[in-house]
């Protein structure tokens, strides 16, 4: 009895971990700049990147781990836009940068615009899976 009401325990509580946060794992960093004439990103450089993005369940902050650092960003906005199926978060980050964060899982992409040196840019990552 006592293993049966454990277990019960533990798969509730593992369950509701889950349901606590989405990740994303990623696979590629792509760097790009904003041309202020054309009115859109140029010379975008990228490699491959293993990360993870974990957004909390009330979508307040998001962590994201790469093989070198862990960086926490905490959501001042957010809005999910129905037509294109994305949602946004201006964000700022545990070091206090801001960021404008574009997740968009139905085309594989993450994608963040920040502006560093007067100059525009955007990173996108590519999703690998969301669980």
């Amino acid at each position: 009895m006592k293993k049966a009401i454990f277990i019960f325990i533990f798969s509730t509580l593992i369950t509701s971990a889950i349901e606590a946060q989405t990740s994303f794992s990623c696979t590629y960093r792509e760097y790009c700049h904003w041309n202020q004439g054309k009115g859109d990103y140029e010379d975008c450089q990228g490699y491959e990147e293993n990360s993870l993005f974990v957004m909390s369940e009330n979508e307040t902050m998001f962590t994201h781990t790469t093989e070198t650092i862990k960086s926490t960003y905490y959501v001042t906005s957010n809005e999910y836009n129905e037509e294109k199926d994305i949602w946004t978060y201006d964000v700022t980050s545990d070091v206090g940068n801001d960021y404008y964060y574009i997740f968009d899982p139905k085309n594989n992409q993450i994608r963040a615009v920040y502006t560093k040196d007067g100059e525009t840019l955007m990173v996108v990552f590519t999703i690998k899976a969301v669980f």
